[in-house]
């Protein structure tokens, strides 16, 4: 009541910015309510597999297998850091006890277990020291049909360009998040 008496007193122009002001806070407050009230979808990012068909000489394994587990680490805390989905990455130790065999209904199960409605599915081949494509998917744990699927080409086999790719699809899954999203 003391704020619409204190009203009275301005002149129109500046009770209209006052009520105005007052209603987009409270557009913002109901928006910021309503997004913390909405459930993420929670989303379980698989071991990342590697192709390497380059036939080089070095043995890059060591190199691979982190750049493959940031990758994994990276899409799950940056999907989840865009309040796109609720996502962790499983590790290929937890992944080979639940499913040894690798078989599609047995990753399917295991994802639900680990409490994901969707799973990533991803893949890098390395043809040569300088061509990559990284192959990944978005997939319903419950049909095990692909919701979302990216063919990616990048650039060179270093830290900052498997990070670039990185970045690079998960702007892609931000871009179609809407229809991804249940």
């Amino acid at each position: 009541m003391k704020q619409m008496a204190m009203l009275r007193h301005l002149p129109w122009s500046k009770r209209l910015a006052s009520v105005g002001a007052g209603l987009l806070l409270a557009a913002l407050a109901s928006t910021r309510i309503f997004r913390a009230e909405t459930p993420l979808t929670p989303l379980a990012v698989l071991p990342i597999k590697l192709l390497d068909t380059s036939g080089e000489p070095t043995d890059q394994a060591s190199q691979h297998a982190k750049r493959l587990s940031s990758l994994a680490q990276d899409l799950a805390t940056d999907l989840t850091r865009l309040g796109l989905y609720r996502a962790s990455a499983l590790s290929a130790d937890r992944l080979r006890r639940d499913c040894p065999s690798e078989e599609v209904p047995c990753l399917l199960r295991s994802a639900q277990a680990h409490g994901a409605d969707l799973i990533f599915v991803g893949v890098v081949h390395k043809s040569s020291t300088l061509i990559m494509q990284l192959w990944a998917r978005l997939v319903d744990a419950r049909t095990g049909q692909d919701i979302y699927s990216r063919d990616l080409n990048f650039r060179g086999d270093t830290d900052e360009a498997w990070r670039r790719a990185e970045l690079f699809l998960i702007d892609q899954i931000r871009d179609e998040a809407p229809q991804l999203r249940r």
